[in-house]
């Protein structure tokens, strides 16, 4: 009897749409070289001496360790046991994407590739890398209070009271995540889920209850402070490296005012990189704080060629590794249960 050839397993839909993801990754380094617009930087990287070109771009790197132990625990929270050196690429290209791409639309890659590697359900993805947005998004807020208070623009009695104003308003989030219940209790937020389909409401109630989850739990809010303020301290010193090579007086508390003000305007605006509305924001703030205007021109330029550029250049590697990365044998029981079910239905 003739043997009869088992027929081919269909290849996982992942695996289909890897030529889209490596498309994204062309259109992503395209958009990072246009906008840093290197080629008219000539003038302002002649003033940059060796040391501070190589040292600026190099400190991107040190981003990638406290970003790691981060998304690890975050996921260690949920239940998902992930080695901290198997999540750095995507933690790192997660961090990338989330200032360079249109209000972060970029992050919403994110959770297929933490189901795809890891097995966190899609729910719980979305979850935590919603948490991880907002709470940046939140902290930068309240970190750029505290250094404008201690500027010399504050009186001197604003920046010891900043600092515990500060503390505890981290714990605002917590506070009402611990509330919800009792709001959902009061508002018809059941009534109005009934409408939607079953799907979906599952879906949004698990991405939901994972980000009470994640604020309620003391841990991973303490991680996320000391690593956030560690990181936004590498982040202004790194942008202040800038005015310093060009010989201007501002200080650090300064750097990092011009730095998150102009971010976030750039981040609101919804365009990649914040397009105009960056740099616009930037060289105003520099203006204000006594910058001579050709001067502010070069940090902008600076800016774009010596920190946007080779961090969107390590986030495009770090892309590149993600999306090559095989399942972990490291993850959690409930997401290797999830993974085999899921690719069950799959063949």
């Amino acid at each position: 009897m003739a043997e009869v050839e088992p027929a081919s397993p269909k290849r996982p839909a992942w695996r289909s749409a890897r030529v889209l993801l490596y498309v994204l990754a062309i259109a992503f380094f395209a958009i990072v070289l246009w906008r840093s617009r290197f080629w008219d930087s000539g003038d302002a990287l002649e003033s940059v001496g060796a040391e501070y070109f190589l040292a600026i771009p190099l400190l991107s790197l040190v981003f990638a360790p406290p970003l790691a132990v981060r998304g690890r625990t975050l996921l260690a929270a949920l239940g998902h046991r992930v080695p901290a050196l198997s999540l750095a690429p995507l933690a790192y290209f997660g961090n990338t994407v989330g200032f360079m791409t249109p209000a972060a639309s970029g992050e919403a890659l994110r959770p297929s590739l933490l189901r795809r590697t890891f097995g966190v359900p899609i729910a719980q993805g979305i979850g935590a890398v919603l948490f991880e947005r907002l709470f940046s998004f939140y902290f930068v807020g309240l970190s750029c209070l505290l250094a404008l208070s201690w500027t010399n623009e504050a009186p001197g009695w604003v920046g010891p009271v900043a600092l515990p104003l500060l503390l505890i308003s981290t714990l605002v989030p917590s506070a009402a995540a611990a509330a919800a219940p009792g709001i959902g209790r009061v508002l018809p937020v059941e009534r109005l889920a009934r409408v939607l389909p079953h799907g979906l409401r599952e879906n949004l109630e698990e991405s939901a209850e994972t980000l009470r989850k994640l604020w309620l739990s003391g841990l991973v809010v303490a991680v996320f402070i000391i690593l956030s303020a560690f990181m936004f301290l590498v982040m202004a010193v790194q942008f202040w490296l800038i005015p310093d090579a060009l010989g201007q007086n501002l200080s650090l508390q300064e750097a990092y005012v011009v730095l998150t003000v102009s971010t976030i305007a750039g981040f609101l605006s919804g365009l990649p990189l914040g397009l105009g509305a960056t740099d616009a924001v930037m060289l105003s703030l520099l203006r204000a704080y006594g910058v001579d205007a050709t001067e502010a021109g070069q940090i902008v330029i600076l800016n774009r060629v010596l920190i946007n550029l080779p961090a969107g250049l390590f986030g495009l590697v770090a892309y590149l590794i993600a999306i090559r990365q095989k399942p972990a044998e490291t993850a959690s029981p409930q997401a290797s249960r999830l993974a085999t079910v899921s690719a069950g239905e799959r063949e």
